[in-house]
């Protein structure tokens, strides 16, 4: 599955695990795959349920109408960096203000990539570790909205990925279970930009990046975590 994209890129494992719990739900029906544009749009001919593309950075716009409309759908967002916190940033904090029915998942790598690797607002390259200002960390901005669900983990190793694995299926049931926003951001290997083999990059998320990004729950039924 998910053969247009490079090797080593998360969104395969990303998929990968949605799939499964869509599955495991029995969703695969009443599913609507929300997705942007960028390396996101690689996925579109290969999933196994409704798909539809949206304009860059507003998707969460066409989720929040699909969800109008068909109320017993299952509407997952789906989203790079980039499309989340830069070119889209506004649908995102209106979105989590609003507190709307939505199930949002967000791929972070630091880089526009399909257009070559450009930097996007989370990259953090070198940084020093009590830099404020570098990358940008949704739970600094979301978790002041009346959000129900907001956690991070990495798609790095195995552990990491069955946190992340726990963490969607947390956001799913949530999200199935009534209204109110859910969202899980996935940090995500680009061997290909970042020009390391897989086992460097996965080294360079769980140290680097989870400095500035730490994994774990931040707003959990509403309720508010540390951050």
């Amino acid at each position: 599955m998910y053969t247009m994209l490079c090797a080593g890129c998360g969104h395969r494992t990303a998929m990968t695990l949605l799939d499964e719990l869509i599955g495991k739900k029995r969703l695969k029906e009443k599913t609507i795959l929300a997705l942007d544009v960028a390396c996101c749009s690689l996925l579109i001919d290969e999933v196994e349920y409704d798909a539809v593309m949206c304009a860059h950075g507003r998707v969460l716009d066409v989720a929040k109408g699909y969800q109008s409309v068909r109320k017993d759908k299952c509407v997952i967002s789906y989203m790079g960096d980039g499309a989340a916190y830069s070119i889209g940033i506004e649908e995102m904090i209106h979105a989590a203000r609003r507190n709307d029915h939505a199930f949002v998942v967000v791929i972070n790598n630091g880089l526009y990539s399909m257009t070559g690797g450009q930097i996007a607002p989370t990259y953090v390259g070198d940084a020093a570790e009590d830099d404020q200002d570098a990358g940008f960390r949704a739970e600094k901005v979301l978790s002041g909205f009346p959000i129900r669900y907001l956690a991070r983990a990495a798609l790095t190793d195995g552990p990491n990925i069955e946190r992340a694995r726990k963490y969607l299926e947390t956001a799913m049931d949530g999200y199935l279970s009534g209204s109110g926003f859910h969202m899980v951001e996935l940090l995500s290997p680009c061997p290909t930009n970042y020009k390391l083999n897989p086992k460097d990059m996965g080294e360079m998320i769980n140290g680097q990046m989870t400095r500035h990004y730490p994994l774990g729950e931040f707003v959990k039924e509403g309720e508010r975590n540390p951050c």
